[in-house]
């Protein structure tokens, strides 16, 4: 009898054991990071507009809040979502608040195929937009003609820039390599053909205006989304400390994107492939528009001009000190980037997608 009534005793205690682990578990697991949810997003969660992935890793382009996020692993959105890791069609996402992740794929109509190398999937873009994601993942600068653009549609694959932008580039646009600076611009802009706009800039040497000008061979980093001409040219005179002048009238769209460049190439690119150029005066740089060389012809009274220099005050604009790595060497001819994770694009020789 005592021999079943300790049995009896155990059996208890085994299943009250049994039974607080039943209500335990689940509230520590509901504490605990729940793992991957697959779901559509929600109104007024991030959306993945285009992914760029590939050996050299993983970026995107994420729309949140009404802003558009240039997104890379570890970056955070605000106080809620940070970036865990972006894949080849979908972003993992971490929100803080819950402690859970949230993978949030790319809304397409057709599954991409799969691809070893880089692969560039999306919904319609315009082709800024898939520039500036292209030549930061291959590690290249880049200057767009402010008349270049246009609609794309990312669902490519590829082992080099070159070949990705041969699949990309919108009709009647042309894009060359000058070092490790993509150069793109329509085949016609302002009644002269793209190849005297790339004519005129190669007869630029752009450590000529550094002569005089020593702040000009500075390494800086500039990043225009269409910003205004003026403002770009603010911003170059202050971080290479060389008072400029310019058309109060010369208003235009810069694209651009340099990663610690001299800011004489930065000027240079800018100006010549925008069809400007640059005057040595005395005691400053004078950019015009290469159409306005006849102006005096036409007309009795000069342009008005801005006048900017080093000590002006620029709003808005945070000099970036130069990293403790240095891409450019010291010597007088400026040296490229590093190689790129995959070998480099060979010169394109002006072709396109067409």
């Amino acid at each position: 009898m005592i021999r079943h009534t300790a049995r009896h005793n155990l059996l208890l205690k085994l299943i009250r054991t049994f039974l607080v682990f039943l209500i335990l578990f689940p509230l520590s697991f509901a504490n605990a990071h729940t793992g991957p949810q697959y779901r559509k997003p929600e109104p007024g969660e991030p959306v993945v507009e285009a992914i760029l992935r590939g050996p050299g890793g993983g970026r995107a382009w994420i729309r949140y809040n009404g802003e558009r996020f240039h997104a890379l692993a570890g970056m955070r959105l605000d106080s809620e979502w940070r970036v865990e890791d972006i894949r080849r069609e979908s972003v993992l996402f971490k929100r803080i608040s819950n402690r859970s992740f949230v993978e949030m794929p790319i809304s397409m109509p057709n599954k991409a195929p799969y691809h070893r190398d880089w692969s560039f999937i999306g919904l319609p873009t315009g082709l800024w937009e898939a520039l500036e994601l292209l030549t930061a993942g291959f590690g290249y600068h880049v200057v767009m003609h402010f008349q270049a653009g246009g609609g794309v549609t990312p669902f490519i694959h590829g082992t080099t820039l070159e070949k990705m932008l041969l699949k990309l580039m919108p009709r009647h646009h042309r894009f060359a390599f000058a070092g490790s600076v993509l150069l793109v611009l329509p085949v016609e802009a302002a009644g002269e053909p793209w190849t005297m706009i790339l004519d005129r800039l190669k007869q630029r040497d752009p450590e000529e205006a550094a002569v005089r000008f020593q702040g000009l061979k500075k390494p800086g980093t500039l990043l225009a989304r269409g910003d205004d001409i003026q403002q770009v040219l603010r911003q170059i005179s202050l971080g290479g400390e060389t008072p400029m002048q310019f058309p109060k009238d010369l208003h235009f769209p810069v694209y651009a994107s340099f990663r610690q460049v001299p800011f004489c190439q930065i000027l240079a690119k800018i100006v010549y492939l925008n069809q400007c150029f640059i005057i040595d005066r005395t005691d400053c740089l004078e950019i015009m528009p290469w159409p306005r060389q006849i102006q005096p012809m036409l007309s009795r009274t000069a342009p008005e001009f801005f006048r900017v220099g080093p000590q002006e005050s620029q709003p808005g604009f945070v000099h970036t000190p130069p990293e403790q790595a240095t891409f450019f060497s010291e010597e007088r001819s400026w040296q490229p980037l590093a190689p790129p994770p995959m070998p480099p694009a060979l010169p394109s020789a002006g072709r396109d997608s067409e």
